[in-house]
């Protein structure tokens, strides 16, 4: 397991924008908003060693599982796979693990069975990771909480180190980087929170978080984890419906402990709240509406004949006219804006302007590739964009003009 260069480096700005094209393509090619992995705890593997052919012989989660979201989807059976190299890529399943009790009431543990459809030995899956060469290095072995289709987000997990032909579990913890915002949604063109929870919550370390805004990937802020958390604040887009990527990236205060990780998030603009009017709604009844009747009633019946000269005491004072001779009194005096907003999707999961918060990669959830393909060109010409933007930011510091 790699780690990342320092992240204030061009190298680290390139690494984060690739891992920002990524969850675009990720979220374009998803049907559905992406669920977070979640880190319950950590994973025995027994015997402590063995072979790369022969995989793990028994396996036991550190806890029992937690209640499914979905009631009607319970976990039946734990899934040992093999995680992904980083992660927008889905852990790859080796095998089944048929727990004696239901994976709610006790721990997961048991003896992976051979391996079924869709899953592959130990070898294979880091041979997939790994074409050619050696296999030398860290690795993670996660064992999913798993519905009866073989879905699941919640894993424990067990860093192994592969040298030649075999495999050693060793005491590093691999963390795990979900990424959520504060819950008060995110009005176009004003702060709010970026908050990203580190797992297990032991960790210590700092975490930056990069935005990309415009056509450049900064640097929001880099915070101490705190609690098993950081946070920083942001700015949303100022165009309603549009996006605000965010990338977090970890690096543990004891390499030897924990090991660093990243994870991309992005968010939505919602119409922000509109300001009430200044004035009154008109009543629409004027205040002045004519009588109908003139004032000077005629002394006498007007002759037939009209008179060459001025009309006399009998012709009435006033002539009455069909508009109203006051001004409504109700006139607001400030024109009041449009309140109405923006209508439409939001894109958010629960339709109110939320984002995905997290990934799935490192999930078994399952993933649609019908539109892969223009999700990958629409991730490619960000790559472009943002590798015009990597080199106007390392200009720009060694004092040339943009």
């Amino acid at each position: 397991m790699k780690s990342l260069a320092p992240h204030r480096t061009p190298v680290a700005l390139l690494t984060a924008l690739a891992l920002l094209c990524g969850v675009l393509a990720a979220v374009l090619a998803l049907s559905t908003p992406a669920s977070a992995a979640d880190r319950r705890g950590d994973l025995t593997l027994t015997p402590a060693t063995g072979t790369l052919a022969a995989g793990p012989a028994a396996v036991t989660a550190g806890d029992a599982c937690p209640a499914p979201a979905d009631p009607a989807q319970p976990f039946t059976k734990g899934v040992l796979a093999l995680a992904g190299a980083d992660w927008t890529v889905p852990a790859a399943p080796i095998a089944d693990v048929v727990p004696a009790a239901p994976p709610g009431t006790a721990p997961i543990t048991g003896a992976p069975a051979a391996p079924g459809a869709g899953q592959a030995p130990l070898l294979d899956r880091l041979r997939e990771l790994v074409p050619a060469g050696p296999l030398d290095g860290r690795y993670e072995l996660r064992l999913f909480c798993a519905t009866a289709a073989g879905e699941g987000t919640t894993y424990f997990s067990r860093v192994i180190e592969v040298a030649g032909e075999n495999w050693t579990a060793v005491d590093q913890r691999a963390t795990n980087l979900v990424v959520e915002d504060d819950g008060a949604g995110r009005p176009a063109g004003e702060p709010f929170t970026v908050r990203a929870r580190v797992q297990p919550a032991t960790a210590t370390g700092t975490v930056a978080f990069f935005g990309l805004i415009g056509e450049e990937l900064v640097e929001l802020g880099s915070e101490d984890v705190a609690g098993g958390a950081a946070e920083v604040t942001a700015t949303m887009s100022a165009e309603v419906n549009s996006s605000f990527s965010v990338l977090a990236q970890y690096t543990p205060a004891d390499p030897a402990a924990h090991t660093p990780s990243q994870v991309a998030a992005m968010f939505y603009a919602v119409p922000p709240a509109s300001p009430s009017p200044s004035g009154t709604t008109p009543s629409g009844t004027p205040s002045g509406t004519p009588s109908g009747t003139p004032s000077g009633t005629p002394t006498e019946p007007p002759t037939d004949t009209p008179t060459d000269g001025t009309p006399t005491d009998g012709t009435p004072s006033e002539t009455p006219t069909d508009t109203p001779s006051g001004t409504p009194s109700g006139t607001p005096s400030d024109t009041a804006s449009d309140t109405t907003g923006a209508t439409g999707s939001s894109g958010g999961s629960d339709g109110t302007g939320g984002g995905t918060a997290g990934g799935s990669g490192g999930t078994l959830a399952a993933t649609g590739t019908a539109t892969a393909a223009s999700a990958a060109l629409g991730a490619l010409a960000l790559c472009l964009t943002g590798a015009a933007a990597v080199l106007q930011v390392r200009r720009r510091r060694a004092g040339a003009r943009p």
